[in-house]
């Protein structure tokens, strides 16, 4: 009897496996036809377009939202949709990981990041110390000609914001702080420049967020940075950027994740300013 229901269940398992769809393939499909409306091919002879172009149509995409926090990509889906190969898209993703705005995920696929408190404070305390000390060391050696590329540049700056034009402003907005660095290091410039980059996704929050009063301090932040730069003032330079960048990831913080207390920030902040405070009372006293 036992063998017989054995065999009863076995026979039922097959005809019920033989009508059941194959939910992979269903799945990935579905998937694809989804990501299809979020995303376009790109114009002109698209099978050969760089990778960089396609990087940055993603980041595009990812910065504004258009793909949101949790989308998962992957190397064949995007490449169907964009009508390019996966060659070009394996090097954006590479890019984009780089960048912090995706994660690494099994099967060759990855997925969009969203707002993460403890990234974004560890990400402008980074950026305050290595940024703050670089522009000390760039800002004495500065020509006249620098001089007049930064002002060129925030002059941009101000015209993007009258034209309310965010894309070029964040465009204009990362030269101006690599001006500020551009006498470091080279391999520690490329660090900072990555973490400026990876930054700009947390100003799109923000912006959605609607904390325009960030911005309107920023221009009169971005203003002083340069008057000090004009007088080669570089101890002041570090302690102006210093404030400029912590005050932008508390107030990011305290709008969209406000029970995170960003300790690590603040402290990063407080040695700074107190280094350039001790190094203009040695130079006093010189």
């Amino acid at each position: 009897m036992g063998a017989k229901d054995n065999s009863v269940e076995r026979s039922l398992m097959r005809r019920q496996s033989a009508r059941m769809p194959f939910p992979q393939k269903t799945t990935a499909r579905k998937k694809t036809l989804a990501l299809r409306k979020l995303l376009r091919p790109l114009v002109g002879d698209s099978h050969r377009r760089a990778s960089v172009d396609i990087h940055q149509y993603l980041r595009n995409s990812i910065l504004a939202n258009t793909l949101p926090a949790n989308t998962i990509l992957s190397q064949v889906e995007v490449a169907e949709c964009l009508k390019v190969s996966r060659t070009p898209v394996r090097e954006a993703f590479r890019m984009l990981q780089e960048e912090g705005l995706i994660s690494a995920e099994p099967n060759y696929r990855c997925r969009v990041l969203g707002f993460d408190p403890e990234e974004l404070e560890l990400l402008y305390a980074s950026r305050i110390m290595n940024e703050g000390i670089s522009a000390a060391i760039t800002v004495e050696g500065m020509s006249d000609a620098h001089i007049e590329k930064l002002s060129a540049i925030f002059n941009d700056m101000r015209r993007d914001e009258e034209q309310q034009d965010l894309d070029q402003w964040i465009l204009d907005h990362r030269a101006f702080h690599q001006m500020l660095f551009s006498g470091a290091n080279p391999k520690l410039q490329q660090r900072m420049y990555v973490d400026c980059q990876r930054s700009e996704r947390y100003v799109y929050n923000s912006i959605q967020s609607g904390l325009v009063d960030i911005f309107r301090r920023a221009a009169v932040e971005h203003r002083d940075i340069l008057q000090a730069c004009k007088k080669r003032q570089a101890t002041l330079v570090a302690s102006l950027l210093t404030r400029h960048l912590s005050r932008a990831g508390i107030d990011i913080l305290k709008a969209l994740a406000p029970q995170w207390d960003p300790t690590t920030l603040r402290t990063a902040a407080g040695f700074m300013l107190s280094g350039a405070t001790h190094l203009d009372d040695r130079q006093d006293h010189k």
